[in-house]
């Protein structure tokens, strides 16, 4: 009987079962990725999801972030046994691809796919948080569930002046979020970032 009320509790606590997708570190790698690639973040491939996933070409221990908070370990290395990168259902976080490190610090560029989940994985209780996000600068915040529609409101208006100053020559802005965002006016782009030397 313990063992099943255990087994209950720890199913509830952590739906998807424990994780450690430290949303620092995976801030930390963006800007490490930008440093070497003249300021661009990851760009450039079929999804925002797959792009994103191009950082562990420079840090390999980003793998295990990105299943975020509720996708197996396994599926992701499923994916990238198939085709080296990952896509909409083997990567946890959206991600807005097409960001500069020194376009506004306030533009969130990574947020959870799945809403109410604590920095490892575990159920938050109430219902008060709704999405945990990255913004360009590597903050970190939780976003509430009343907060919610206003953060968008900022997104959209951020991202629709950062798309205004670009050329036509400059990598799209693109994102894996459309429910909120709406959809993308940008097909993906064909060239991938350079590294630089």
């Amino acid at each position: 009987m313990a063992g099943t009320s255990l087994w209950g509790y720890w199913r509830y606590t952590y739906p998807y079962g424990y994780s450690h997708s430290c949303s620092k570190s995976l801030g930390t790698s963006l800007r490490m990725y930008a440093d070497d690639n003249f300021g661009w973040l990851p760009h450039g491939q079929a999804t925002a999801e797959a792009s994103l996933s191009t950082l562990m070409k420079s840090d390999d221990t980003v793998r295990n972030l990105l299943r975020g908070k509720h996708i197996q370990q396994k599926v992701v290395d499923q994916a990238l046994r198939r085709d080296g990168v990952l896509g909409p259902e083997s990567c946890g976080w959206h991600y807005v691809e097409g960001l500069r490190e020194d376009d506004d610090p306030q533009t969130a560029v990574i947020w959870d796919k799945v809403t109410g989940l604590w920095h490892n994985g575990n159920r938050r209780s109430g219902s008060s948080i709704m999405h945990e996000i990255i913004r360009l600068d590597g903050a970190m915040e939780f976003i509430s569930r009343e907060r919610w529609p206003e953060f968008v409101a900022e997104q959209k208006k951020l991202l629709a002046d950062t798309m205004a100053k670009r050329s036509k020559s400059d990598p799209p802005i693109r994102w894996s979020d459309e429910a909120t965002l709406g959809p993308n006016v940008n097909p993906p782009s064909p060239v991938a970032p350079a590294r630089r030397p």
